[in-house]
């Protein structure tokens, strides 16, 4: 007999038990409760991507665009594997994910728009894995850890730091799209966590992504000439979010979901250190009480 979708949600994520059958479900419902050297090295390696495109998507001037036409490469790329390995299983999630995804892209642009790589990135992505470490305590059945608490407590401080040198800068809202997007991220991030306990990883980025572009689509006005003029940063911003979030959902596969995303978030000192900007004493000791909470969950 075939779950029903409730049913399979609680069977991926290791939530709690299912009475249903099916070909993964014996190794689908196991929670994992440790990072593995090769999931560390898989999100350290997306940690260095996803860096590298935001700094593209900060210096590009049509940023919505920019992320749109990489969208539609990325979803050329993965096409393939999704002809090939098709999510039936976890449609319904990959819809849900895509949107998010672009939700959060719309809210990525907004907060590069008003305010600096150096303290937006860090905001967004910092707020992730505090959230993502509660959900996943309690929709994945993760456990949470004394390390692991301690590492989101350093990493809701850093984000004050972070977020209190934005108000003295007078960039407010770049603050509260950096923290709206970091939302996004563990929406999303609950939701791929579980999806792909079940089905090829690549496949269902594959739908995410395709999702994703018919949405920002949609909020463009399907406007292509205006998508067309961001190609070429689009092209990089494409391969790289692709490559980065693929290294992540193998991730998903190998270790808890608040480490991974929180191990995710060295990428805050790449971003920083890339961006040759004048980040502040605040903006780096906050950086450095978010790095201290990536190293707090490995344990």
């Amino acid at each position: 007999m075939t779950c029903s979708f409730p049913c399979r949600f609680v069977r991926v994520t290791g939530a709690g038990p299912c009475t249903g059958a099916g070909p993964a479900s014996r190794g689908a419902g196991r929670r994992i409760r440790r990072v593995s050297p090769v999931a560390l090295a898989l999100v350290l390696g997306a940690a260095v991507l996803h860096a590298g495109w935001n700094l593209t998507l900060h210096g590009t001037d049509d940023r919505v665009a920019a992320v749109t036409a990489g969208g539609i490469l990325g979803a050329l790329l993965l096409l393939p594997a999704v002809i090939l390995a098709p999510p039936f299983r976890v449609w319904p999630l990959a819809i849900a994910s895509g949107l998010t995804e672009a939700a959060y892209s719309l809210l990525l642009a907004s907060a590069y728009q008003y305010g600096e790589l150096s303290f937006t990135y860090p905001i967004a992505r910092g707020t992730a894995p505090f959230l993502a470490t509660i959900a996943g305590a309690l929709l994945l059945g993760q456990p949470l850890t004394v390390p692991r608490v301690a590492g989101a407590v350093a990493l809701g401080l850093g984000l004050v730091t972070i977020a209190q040198a934005g108000r003295s800068r007078g960039r407010t809202t770049a603050v509260a799209f950096a923290l709206l997007t970091g939302v996004s991220i563990a929406t999303y991030s609950v939701i791929d966590a579980g999806a792909v306990r079940d089905v090829s990883p690549v496949g269902y980025l594959g739908l995410v992504t395709a999702v994703e572009v018919v949405a920002l689509l949609v909020w463009l006005r399907l406007d292509l000439a205006r998508v067309w003029r961001a190609a070429a940063p689009g092209a990089r911003i494409g391969v790289g979010s692709v490559g980065a979030y693929l290294l992540v959902l193998f991730a998903f596969q190998r270790a808890p979901i608040a480490s991974v995303t929180t191990i995710r978030e060295l990428a805050i000192v790449i971003g920083i250190l890339l961006s040759r900007e004048r980040a502040g004493r605040r903006v780096l000791l906050g950086a450095a009480l978010c790095v201290a909470g990536a190293a707090l969950v490995v344990v």
